[in-house]
């Protein structure tokens, strides 16, 4: 009977070291990817031929390219721009933000569009998630998973460090 016992101590303990590890890793994680990023490369991965994606309701994903993300992990608020040209609307849009370690080797980024205030756009009560393929302190590599006409297929964004700069 004590060894029955002390085998489920020793279990729960276990496992609730696994759980201290998994939110530690998820902890540096974000503090990885904390700061300022440049978009530098969008790539389309599904069946070839010719993509259109609006992403986030927002743009055409060409418009984002040269556009910057920031990500703040301490109170989950960040920010994406898009660079104006004859295509696209010049324009930031602050977010609220979240970093989820899936436990099974992947984790995702979701995020819901707010005002100044932080409240979510009016009509804009989903929010978008983002597959983390890849995040160094150097680079992040984001995958999103969209469709056009009913057919799916991924947009991956390449994401370059800019700074620790954390600024609104």
């Amino acid at each position: 009977m004590k060894k029955t016992i002390y085998l489920v101590l020793a279990v729960i303990i276990m496992a609730l070291g696994a759980t201290d590890t998994v939110h530690a890793q998820t902890k540096m994680k974000k503090k990885t990817l904390k700061g300022t990023w440049t978009l530098s490369e969008i790539r389309f991965v599904g069946e070839k031929g010719l993509y259109k994606a609006n992403l986030f309701g927002i743009a055409d994903s060409p418009c984002f390219k040269g556009g910057e993300w920031m990500f703040i992990p301490n109170n989950g608020t960040g920010r994406f721009s898009i660079n104006g040209s004859e295509r696209c609307d010049e324009g930031t849009h602050r977010i609220l933000w979240s970093f989820f370690d899936n436990g099974d080797g992947t984790a995702q980024i979701e995020f819901k569009m707010v005002d100044d205030k932080n409240k979510p756009l009016s009509g804009n009560l989903d929010g978008y998630s983002i597959l983390v393929e890849t995040l160094t302190p150097e680079q992040t590599v984001l995958r999103v998973q969209t469709d056009y006409d009913g057919q799916p297929f991924d947009l991956v964004m390449t994401l370059d460090k800019v700074s620790k700069d954390v600024t609104l």
